[in-house]
């Protein structure tokens, strides 16, 4: 398991210089191809062969300006890329952010985007951006916290969530080539409705066998999560990310579905709203 190509979302916001910044250390320390995606903001629906307008046109007065922000975008893109060496392309895509980088994140071995900022988000959308780009991504998704700088560390030390559940499992075999990385890895095991305190012995013991196997050696911290947290699964993670110092939160996520609308359970939208560090979810 390694990764060989991250997919990072490129566009004007006061965000992208620290997000790219983190996806291109990232495939530079993996020796990963990094791709920036610039999407228009439109459905593919209107370009389903690609933006290809004809100069004065009534339709290129409207999109080009869009045309014009998706590059200058992925021109800022390639400026980090290549100030730190790091084998890359770009792709300007004529498609909504969320479904576009959700269709390209199929060719890709992690995606990398940032926490939503409501400072910069419209409050007429029922699922965020990151939101949906976790539920419809076959990979997993690194979202950076909103007001990460390019300094900023990430991946040295790593605090595993685990309940026993599907999720978590994909979440923990998704995270290995970071895992390794590491210098401090730490599994945190909440007791609950998926893992009673009886179970949580018996898989710690499979649990550390099988990241032995992979070279990681992680500490363990058992936390009963109804009594400690009240039941708060995705406070009781930032509050152990927190108690352990760590940069980097890994988590498997649910879906509900509500109302025709896939929403992301309780413990997810808790963490992409309030993290203040990296998070790795896998959906």
């Amino acid at each position: 398991m390694s990764l060989q190509s991250i997919l990072v979302h490129a566009d004007l916001s006061r965000h992208a210089p620290a997000r790219i910044h983190a996806a291109a250390l990232l495939a530079r320390e993996h020796g990963a191809h990094l791709t920036g995606a610039a999407m228009m903001g439109v459905s593919r629906a209107i370009f389903p062969d690609g933006y290809q307008e004809r100069p004065g046109s009534l339709s290129a007065a409207c999109f080009d300006p869009l045309a014009e922000n998706a590059r200058l975008a992925l021109s800022r893109f390639e400026e980090i890329a290549s100030a730190l060496g790091v084998p890359h392309d770009t792709r300007l895509v004529p498609d909504d952010v969320d479904d576009g980088l959700a269709m390209l994140s199929r060719f890709a071995d992690l995606v990398v985007v940032s926490q939503d900022d409501p400072d910069e988000s419209t409050s007429d959308r029922v699922l965020r951006m990151p939101d949906y780009v976790v539920l419809n991504s076959p990979r997993p998704v690194l979202v950076i916290p909103r007001d990460a700088t390019p300094e900023d560390g990430l991946g040295r030390r790593i605090l595993l969530g685990w309940d026993g559940s599907r999720e978590a499992a994909a979440a923990m075999g998704a995270a290995l080539p970071l895992l390794r990385r590491a210098d401090a890895v730490t599994v945190a095991m909440l007791s609950g409705p998926g893992l009673a305190p009886a179970d949580c012995a018996a898989q710690q013991q499979e649990l550390l066998a099988f990241l032995g196997r992979h070279r990681v050696r992680p500490a363990v911290l058992v936390r009963d999560c109804r009594a400690e947290y009240g039941g708060d699964t995705g406070r009781a993670l930032l509050a152990m990310a927190d108690e352990r110092a760590a940069d980097l939160l890994v988590m498997g996520c649910y879906g509900h579905s509500r109302l025709r609308e896939l929403c992301l359970g309780g413990a997810s939208r808790t963490v992409l709203a309030e993290a203040r560090i990296a998070t790795l979810l896998v959906h």
